[in-house]
This record gives C-alpha cells, sequence and structure tokens, in this order.
C-alpha cells in the first residue's frame, strides 16, 4: 500500500536577495562623480563661448545671439524638467537631456549655416537647464552629506576644461571633444548610476528602492522634488502663501542675473579687455579666472545657511565691480599707459574677485528651500540672463567701464534685498530661538 502524505503546511515564498554591494568596485564616492559628470558637460556649455565666440563664422550680431541663445534654451529646460523627472525620474531625465545635448553639438560641429549653429545653441541651452535641475534633485536626495558632490562644483569644472580646450583647439574641435564627453558621460551614468529610491517609491517600486538604496549606500530616501507634480503650482497661483514666495525668489534672482555673473563666464577673454588689463594674454588670464571660479563653488558649498552664500555673493560683486570702475576712472584721470600696465594688477584682483562670487549663479542658487515654483523661477532668472547676455556687447560699447559699476549697483541692491526678505529674524523670545533652531529652513519675510 502506497504511503499517502500527510497535510502539508503552505511553503514560506521564495525571497531573491541581492548580493551585499559593500565589495562592489564602484563605492559612493563614485557614483557620486558619474552622476554629477552631466554638470561638467554643463559648465562646458556655459563657457563655450567664453574663449571661442570670435572663431565662429559669424558676424557680431549673431555672435551676440548664439552666445546668449543658450540662456533661453536653459529657460525652455527649466520649465519642462519638472514634468520630466516627475515622468521619468532624475536619471531618467538626465539620460533623455544628453540626447539633446549631442543633437545639439552636432549641429554646432557641422557649421552648415547660420539657423544650424543658433539651433545647436539653444539645444545644448535646454540641456543646462534640464540638467540643473534634474542634478540638483538627484544629488540633494542621494549625496546630502557630500559637500563635494553639489552640480555646481562640476559645472565650474566644466567652464574651466572648455577654456582651456578653447585656448588650443579651434571651435569645431572644442565642440567635438565636449559631444564624444557627452556621449561618455551618458554610457557612464546608464551604466552605474540607478535611479532614485524617492521617486522609485512614488511609483510602487519597492523593491527597486530598496536596491537602490543599496548601491547609494543610504539608508532613507531623502525629500524629492518629484513628489509635487509642477501643474499644483498654476493651479494655486492666485493663493497668497504662493505667488509672493514665489515673486520674491524672481526678484532676487532678477536682481543677481542683473550683476552680471553669468556675463563674466560668456564673455571671459573679451572681459579682461573691458576691465582695463593690459598685461598678459587675455586666454591665459580667462583659464586663470576660471580656476577660481573652481575654487569659489568650493567656497559656496562649504557654507551651510543659503540666504548667507547669496549675500556672499551679491557682496563680492558688488566691490568687485567698484573696484573695477574706480581703477578705471583712476586711469583715465591721472595714469599714463605705463602707470596702467603697472597697475593693471587692481582690475585683476577685481575679475578674481568677480567670478569667485559669480560661481552661485553657474547652478542658481536659491536662498530659500521649497520655495512654489521654483523651476519656474530659474527659467525666469534664465531669461533675464539672455537679455543681459545679449545686450551686455552693445551696452559697453555705449557706457565703457561703467557697465562695471551698474553691475555693483545692481549687486548692492541684491545685498539689501536679500538681507530685508530672506534673512533669520532674530526673536528675543526664547522659545522662538529655539523653535526657529528646529526647524530645517528658512522661509522669507513676505
Amino acid at each position: 500500500m502506497e504511503n499517502i502524505p500527510g497535510p502539508s503546511t503552505p511553503s514560506e515564498p521564495t525571497v531573491n536577495i541581492q548580493k551585499p554591494l559593500n565589495n562592489s568596485s564602484v563605492t559612493q564616492g563614485i557614483l557620486a562623480v558619474i552622476s554629477l559628470l552631466p554638470c561638467v558637460i554643463s559648465g562646458a556649455v556655459l563657457g563655450y563661448t567664453g574663449l571661442s565666440i570670435w572663431d565662429l563664422p559669424l558676424i557680431y550680431r549673431n555672435a551676440t545671439w548664439f552666445a546668449s541663445l543658450a540662456f533661453l534654451g536653459a529657460a525652455a529646460g527649466c520649465l519642462v524638467s519638472q514634468s520630466l523627472i516627475t515622468a521619468f525620474g532624475p536619471r531618467g531625465t538626465i539620460l533623455l537631456s544628453h540626447v539633446i545635448c549631442v543633437i545639439g553639438w552636432v549641429m554646432t560641429i557641422s557649421s552648415l549655416s547660420v539657423i544650424n549653429l543658433l539651433t545647436g545653441r539653444a539645444l545644448t541651452g535646454m540641456y543646462v537647464g534640464i540638467v540643473s535641475v534634474s542634478a540638483t534633485t538627484y544629488s540633494s536626495e542621494c549625496f546630502p552629506s557630500r559637500s563635494a558632490a553639489r552640480p555646481v562644483v562640476y559645472t565650474a569644472l566644466g567652464v574651466l576644461c572648455v577654456y582651456l580646450a578653447g585656448s588650443l583647439l579651434s571651435y569645431s574641435q572644442t565642440a567635438t571633444i565636449i559631444a564624444l564627453t557627452t556621449v561618455a558621460s551618458f554610457v557612464l551614468v546608464r551604466l552605474f548610476v540607478p535611479e532614485s529610491p524617492a521617486w522609485l517609491e512614488s511609483r510602487g517600486r519597492v523593491g527597486d528602492a530598496e536596491y537602490s538604496k543599496l548601491r547609494l549606500k543610504v539608508a532613507t530616501a531623502g525629500a524629492s522634488a518629484t513628489a509635487v507634480p509642477s501643474p499644483s503650482f498654476f493651479r494655486h497661483i492666485n493663493r497668497p502663501d504662493v505667488y509672493r514666495p514665489f515673486l520674491a525668489l524672481c526678484l532676487h534672482l532678477v536682481l543677481q542675473q542683473l550683476s552680471g555673473p553669468l556675463v563674466i563666464i560668456s564673455y571671459a577673454a573679451e572681459l579682461v579687455g573691458d576691465s582695463g588689463i593690459r598685461v598678459l594674454n587675455s586666454y591665459f588670464i580667462a583659464i586663470v579666472l576660471a580656476a577660481f571660479l573652481v575654487i569659489g563653488s568650493f567656497v559656496s558649498t562649504a557654507m551651510d545657511h543659503r540666504e548667507s552664500t547669496t549675500i556672499l555673493s551679491s557682496t563680492g560683486i558688488m566691490v568687485a565691480g567698484l573696484v573695477i570702475a574706480a581703477y578705471n576712472l583712476g586711469r583715465r584721470l591721472f595714469l599714463n599707459r605705463l602707470g596702467s600696465q603697472l597697475l593693471s594688477f587692481i582690475p585683476l584682483m577685481g575679475l578674481i574677485m568677480f567670478i569667485m562670487s559669480s560661481s552661485v549663479a553657474l547652478v542658481p542658487n536659491l536662498p530659500v528651500k521649497n520655495t512654489p515654483g521654483e523651476h519656474v523661477a530659474l527659467a525666469f532668472s534664465y531669461v533675464v540672463a539672455f537679455s543681459v547676455i545679449k545686450s551686455y556687447p552693445y551696452v559697453h560699447a555705449y557706457l565703457g567701464w561703467w557697465v562695471f559699476a551698474f553691475f555693483a549697483v545692481a549687486a548692492a541692491l541684491n545685498v539689501v534685498y536679500d538681507v530685508l526678505m530672506f534673512s533669520e529674524p532674530k526673536s528675543s523670545n526664547r522659545s522662538a530661538a529655539a523653535a526657529s533652531t528646529q526647524s530645517s529652513s528658512v522661509g522669507p519675510a513676505v
């Protein structure tokens, strides 16, 4: 008689446990570098015209369009970035932006017509706008404790690299190198960088989110901008708690761009002569300035308070603008040619302070966190930057060195505005002071 099996207990579900990643050759530091490599390309886009602008086969008017159109494209990129992040995640958005960037560089390299060049420049600018939002979202969530893992540092490195390439190569050769670097960045991000855990959790992909946390070596998913869909800002724009901080942020960004931080990035070699420096090669000085831009980016990331960073940046631009303007005024009134050459270190020091203070504007630094419509405010900031960069050569031709005094005035207004609107109010009440220390962010005083 055959043995009849008795009732069996329900079998345990099979659980696939991923192999621990502690021995992985791709550490968190390397992942941070790879994930922010797109920001190096973003810096190369911004600084491409710093040395190569007058080498392009363009007349003067079209050359100013080429220099400024990148920022109009960046504004468009900021507007669509939030929707793209919501749909594809920060990593997926970064990968998609690479495709746009490669197309833009191919059109720049081909140089078949003026339309090709200008369209390619606008597409690469769109890449800047998308990456500035998506890379910031990703790094703030996945690498919150690494001060060096910030988009502004890698963007400054990109400016330095493109200045070095532009001083040695033609505009098409420089563009070819950047295009190949963009392809390499796409491959590296695609192979090694995991998706944002917060975005995966918001999509119900809990298992993928846990695996992403293991690869990134983070305990919990940080706050992500993907949790708030972009249309909600426009639906509630009529509410005072939405439009007041938004308008306050927009005015800050307008004053920041009017002080010219992105002008020195776009016209570095030209600004060397405009400031009154009459010694050394303008390309060499531009490369030195880019090196100080990298130093300034490290300084800005080391500061804890966002409002302090923006105030210090505007103060530096104000002092630099006044120093350059005062030197040129004295040169006109008192100095001869020999004296101007001997004292050229004065405007050089001013330009160094100017560009170090301008690092904050490479990836616009918001003085407060979680302001409604941040991506729209950044887009508006890039539109203002487009206007300033397009008009700078003409304004300088009319005003001369007085344009630096204008930058100083705009920076001074921004200092006053930031102190009044974004500084943490001092409270005499101890309980209020204790509550303020527990707060993770400071809202605008509106």
